[in-house]
């Protein structure tokens, strides 16, 4: 199979996509671990929020 210029923006396309959402979830897991360590320290610090 020949790589044209049109098959690698395709694939290269789909591999730059997966990529993001790859990224995408890396850095919601890091942003839920993030928000519970800081509502720890708030909490401990001014007490429960009246939510």
């Amino acid at each position: 199979m020949e790589w044209t210029t049109g098959s690698m923006m395709f694939y290269g396309g789909i591999a730059c996509a997966c990529a993001a959402i790859l990224a995408l979830v890396i850095v919601l897991f890091v942003f839920r671990g993030s928000k519970k360590r800081l509502r720890r320290k708030l909490d401990e610090e001014y007490g429960k929020s009246d939510k």
